[in-house]
């Protein structure tokens, strides 16, 4: 995709960089921070590369992938859908949030077509439908239990804005030529198999609060 190895490039130099801010205990998950995102129960990680599903979209598939070790594997974060989300603000429960996939530099989006296998809601990865290169169909809802801000190695579901869906995996794989890859869907009901957890990455530190905004004499004027 033109532009694609331009974009990756800044992202290797952040990942050597900033290393150590994802070992912090205590970390938030912010706008422009580029994370694998691990399904809870299964451990398979939240994956893309140019591989076309052979049904449905034909977009780019979006599948579960057991190696940590894949640069397939990482997501930015970034805001809504024609909102902007500046570098460092803190993602809290209820935020609506886009995921672009690093190395191909597409959404990851979802759709009434049917996934592959077990007959959900397809999940691809996506960048077009505007002119903007990303729609609607990008913008999932982040979701935790407790509320508050996202950190990592907290439990998070992803609901779908659309269509009301959750972020989903299963046991269910493909066959060749993914085979082994797990099935990435989106399903009616909030199940267990709907949770996620972020763990390697980049994490940008949380932009700090301007401080008490005191009026001068001229601000009146």
């Amino acid at each position: 995709m033109p532009g694609t190895a331009l974009m990756l490039f800044p992202f290797l130099a952040l990942l050597f960089m900033g290393a150590a801010s994802s070992e912090a205990s205590e970390v938030i998950v912010t706008c422009g921070s580029s994370v694998k995102l691990q399904h809870d129960r299964t451990k398979y990680r939240l994956h893309s590369h140019e591989v076309q599903y052979g049904s449905g979209s034909g977009q780019q598939s979006v599948t579960g992938y057991k190696d940590g070790d894949d640069s397939n594997d990482y997501w930015i974060v970034h805001g809504a859908f024609r909102t902007n989300c500046t570098q460092g603000t803190p993602i809290e429960s209820g935020t609506v949030v886009r995921l672009r996939h690093v190395n191909t530099g597409k959404w990851l989006h979802s759709h009434l077509h049917r996934s592959p296998i077990s007959g959900n809601l397809e999940v691809s990865a996506y960048d077009g439908g505007t002119v903007e290169g990303s729609d609607s169909g990008d913008n999932w809802e982040v979701n935790l239990d407790a509320g508050g801000k996202w950190k990592r190695d907290q439990r998070v579901r992803f609901k779908h804005v659309d269509t009301q869906h959750w972020l989903h995996s299963h046991d269910k794989r493909f066959g060749r030529p993914i085979a082994g890859q797990q099935e990435i869907c989106a399903v009616q009901k909030k199940t267990n198999d709907a949770l996620w957890f972020a763990g390697e990455g980049v994490y940008f530190p949380e932009r700090e609060k301007p401080s008490a905004y005191l009026k001068t004499p001229h601000e009146d004027l």
